[in-house]
């Protein structure tokens, strides 16, 4: 009898886990028909049909990138596989994982894997919500942010980010509003109003002081550096300080710690210090059964300080999910963990940087490209191509 799988959501954790789970020949129709011929799984996909590829979204700055063509439709992709999808949003977990509840049904499966997206902590400093914009929100909001900026011809702009690291890691989106930063000096240049804006970058998470690569780049673009900066609240038309000074501010891009959905708080799922689902290093949950996760919901076991949970870090930990939640369903014990990895083309426009650190100290892609040039940009933007076309056709 076949093993009923349940995917929670359809991000890059979920798609990735998907594609390490199944052994698939590349060309899509001979996939189409093997996998109706013959399989060991019935799988079914539970979320709301769109990806959305969020490392490009910092280019709608530029006007490079739009929320059409960074958006898939993915139940094609899942329907070429013989996945059955599902449209509707988890509401909760029971039964150790076995029972998964939608707001209009029940699912009973045999395996989970969790890979939804994060929840972002916008109450830790009041009033971000509603007076900031965010690029890690989605298109919506970017748009949003580019049309109020569409009507400045001068003004005061705050970038800026705070993580959420009390499970010992970088839960959060520092190295986008870097990139966002840096997009915004070039699109003002660009529209010949640059001399008109102050620009800062702010987070109460960099020491005043800090130096490097980026420091330096934004620097050179004159972006003013609030490190160590934090708002005590984000009002209408800027910020007020901890003392109770008001910093004016004609537009605030920020984006918050970021943790687990709060509807997985109330499931039988475990829940790190940080708010985070608590998995152990096979990206297994803790203390359940043929229960796996990957992405911004889950915490990491014994983490280095400086590593994310997202997009490639997503892949990696997606991957020895695959394989772990293959060997347990064959009666095996796990054997696949993970390595520790930060790598991502920070893109300026006219600059870019490849930032990276591994635990094993492998340097990317065998050091075939260089760490600091404009040329990234098209490595970068290659790689999003080829994964878009993927879901797209493949």
């Amino acid at each position: 009898m076949k093993k009923k799988i349940i995917i929670i959501g359809n991000g890059f954790a979920s798609l990735f886990f998907l594609s390490y789970l199944l052994v698939l020949p590349v060309y899509p129709l001979v996939a189409f028909f093997l996998r109706r011929l013959y399989s060991r799984y019935e799988i079914t996909v539970i979320g709301n049909g769109n990806f959305v590829y969020f490392p490009a979204i910092p280019e709608f700055i530029t006007r490079k990138k739009t929320r059409q063509g960074i958006t898939v439709d993915i139940r094609r992709y899942l329907w070429r596989r013989n996945v059955r999808f599902v449209d509707d949003q988890v509401v909760d977990i029971r039964d150790g994982g076995r029972t998964v509840v939608t707001t209009n049904g029940t699912y009973r499966n045999d395996a989970l894997f969790i890979g939804i997206g994060p929840a972002f902590m916008t109450d830790d400093i009041p009033g971000a919500g509603e007076h900031s914009f965010s690029p890690c929100a989605g298109p919506d909001a970017m748009n949003a942010f580019m049309e109020r900026l569409d009507h400045l011809q001068r003004g005061v702009i705050y970038v800026g980010f705070k993580l959420n690291k009390r499970d010992g890691f970088v839960a959060g989106r520092g190295g986008q509003m870097y990139e966002c930063a840096c997009l915004l000096d070039y699109a003002l240049k660009k529209r010949g109003v640059r001399e008109q804006f102050e620009i800062h970058l702010f987070s109460p998470d960099i020491k005043p002081g800090e130096a490097g690569m980026i420091t330096d780049s934004l620097r050179e673009r004159g972006i003013v550096l609030d490190y160590g900066y934090e708002p005590a609240e984000f009002v209408e038309g800027g910020m007020v300080d901890k003392d109770g000074t008001f910093r004016p501010a004609d537009l605030v891009l920020f984006t918050p710690g970021i943790t687990a959905p709060g509807w997985t708080h109330k499931t039988c799922l475990p829940v790190s210090v940080g708010g985070h689902i608590d998995v152990d290093k096979y990206s297994r949950v803790k203390g359940l059964e043929q229960v796996f996760a990957a992405g911004d919901c889950g915490n990491h076991e014994d983490p280095p300080p400086w590593v994310p949970h997202q997009a490639h870090m997503a892949q990696l930990r997606a991957e020895s999910a695959a394989k772990n939640m293959r060997a347990t369903l064959k009666g095996q014990a796990p054997d696949s963990n993970y390595r520790f990895e930060l790598s991502c083309i920070l893109n300026m426009e006219n600059d870019a940087l490849w930032l990276h650190a591994a635990s094993d100290d492998k340097p990317p892609f065998w050091n075939i490209f260089p760490r600091h040039s404009s040329r990234l940009i098209s490595v970068k933007n290659g790689f999003e191509r080829l994964y878009l076309f993927y879901l797209r056709h493949l």
